[in-house]
């Protein structure tokens, strides 16, 4: 199966279906210095971030902290988080998702509209 089509356009960078099935997606994030996700839930379904290149700064309500190159964090369902790049180069990182519904999104906040 071929993903070619599955690049989307973001204001931080850019992501990219890498890879899905029934249970699981793999998305492949870029995101630039100092720009970030907006800060939001998945009700219904788990996320894993993996920073491959770069640092973060991962952001939830009530709390941040640093996660540099060659780290992961899971997040539960239902846990507000935002996702901000911090070194000078951007991040590059893996989404794991499941169970797959990218419509499994809430927004409290998008610095974007």
């Amino acid at each position: 199966m071929s993903y070619v089509s599955n690049l989307v356009k973001k204001p931080w960078g850019y992501e990219y279906l890498a890879y899905e099935n029934d249970e699981v997606a793999l998305w492949f994030l870029r995101i630039r210095k100092g720009h970030k996700t907006s800060m939001h839930c998945h009700p219904n379904k788990t996320t894993g971030l993996i920073v491959l290149d770069g640092a973060a700064e991962i952001s939830f309500l009530n709390n941040k902290f640093l996660l540099p190159s060659h780290n992961k964090i899971m997040i539960r369902k239902g846990l507000f988080h935002s996702t901000q790049a911090i070194s000078d180069g951007g991040i590059s990182m893996f989404e794991i998702e499941t169970p797959v519904n990218k419509n499994d999104l809430v927004r409290l906040r998008d610095s974007y509209g």
